[in-house]
């Protein structure tokens, strides 16, 4: 870590910014983000591993996109491709997984202010819904429940212990990664049993909508903002049975298109896993792009048009840390720091 920091403080410093405007590292940036909030992480009662940034943190970032890199879209890219023009020499695209409301809140009204657009992929079953993703459903019940412990024997045959913040962590973080490898529907079946689990209930629908609405999706596409598809209920696309995978690409994509009464030409797997049977339904579906989370730049001499690599940002990320991972994302995600702290991607 403390490498990666030094690293950081010397590729993201000023005197290495000016040489690289005067020479810019080729290659497409793709930023994944997820949630923009201020919320203390001790006390968030959701997962907070899918907390992206801070407002602050946020502005700070997009200031330094938006004096250093163009900002487009993927509809961008399809019009380069037709007509084979290259793309943008300092070309970068903002994107944002899941459809949380503080992308609208929050997010939206900085990007706004600072003139740059980006890209937001739709949980499409949950907008407009307050049913929480299962992720969230998980952290919850965890985080809230009164008891000491609970068996989960298909993880470990020894109870797991919440007697403490760390301890309930660990049980969220060891639930979620084998609820990422198990069938759809044995992972329904289990989410389906966290309130006798844990003895806790969903919070009621009187509570803050967690999800954008179509009318919020709406204005930002009025303002510019490029949607595409992340699903209809966010299964682990290698984890489902074909007639599933089918129904989860088709209809998420059926669905955003007859509300926003336009075209949908991308998509980003849940989790960034993916397969080839699940490119080629996504291919098929027709999307014309598809984005994972191997971290790095495309190149569009090379690129694989259904596994375009993101660079996930992490609310713990420096500004010089965000920097250097910009301007020399080879570098960087391939030294392998990149992917140290990342346990889980929703």
């Amino acid at each position: 870590m403390i490498k990666r920091q030094l690293a950081a403080s010397l590729l993201g410093n000023e005197i290495t910014r000016h040489i690289w405007r005067r020479n810019p590292r080729p290659g497409l940036r793709i930023l994944a983000y997820h949630r923009v909030l201020d919320d203390d992480e001790s006390s968030f009662p959701f997962d907070q591993e899918v907390i992206s940034a801070t407002t602050d943190g946020f502005i700070r970032q997009m200031k330094f996109v938006r004096d250093n890199f163009e900002v487009i879209s993927f509809r961008d890219l399809e019009i380069c491709e037709k007509q084979q023009r290259p793309w943008p020499k300092r070309g970068l695209i903002i994107t944002f997984d899941d459809g949380y409301r503080d992308n609208y809140t929050n997010a939206f009204p900085i990007l706004k202010e600072l003139g740059l657009t980006a890209t937001i992929f739709l949980t499409a079953g949950h907008i407009g819904s307050r049913e929480l993703f299962w992720w969230d459903l998980v952290a919850y019940c965890i985080k809230h429940s009164a008891r000491a412990s609970i068996n989960v024997p298909q993880i470990a045959p020894q109870p797991m212990w919440l007697t403490s913040g760390d301890a309930r962590n660990t049980a969220i973080r060891d639930i979620l990664r084998w609820l990422k490898v198990i069938s759809e529907n044995c992972k329904r079946t289990f989410v389906s049993q966290l309130t006798e689990l844990t003895g806790i209930s969903p919070p009621n629908h009187e509570t803050e909508p967690m999800h954008l609405n179509w009318t919020e999706v709406s204005e930002m596409a009025n303002f510019g903002f490029e949607f595409g598809s992340h699903t209809l209920t966010h299964p682990i696309l290698t984890n489902v049975s074909e007639e599933q995978l089918v129904a989860e690409v088709g209809q998420a994509k059926t669905m955003i298109e007859q509300r926003l009464k336009r075209e949908i030409i991308a998509f980003s797997y849940p989790v960034g896993r993916f397969d080839e049977r699940v490119q080629t339904v996504v291919s098929n579906q027709g999307f014309q792009f598809a984005v994972s989370y191997q971290d790095d730049a495309a190149y569009q001499a090379s690129f694989e048009r259904y596994q375009l690599p993101r660079i996930h940002i992490e609310r713990q990320q420096s500004l010089s840390e965000f920097r250097s991972v910009l301007l020399f994302p080879a570098l960087m995600s391939r030294s392998g720091w990149l992917q140290a702290s990342r346990l889980r991607n929703l």
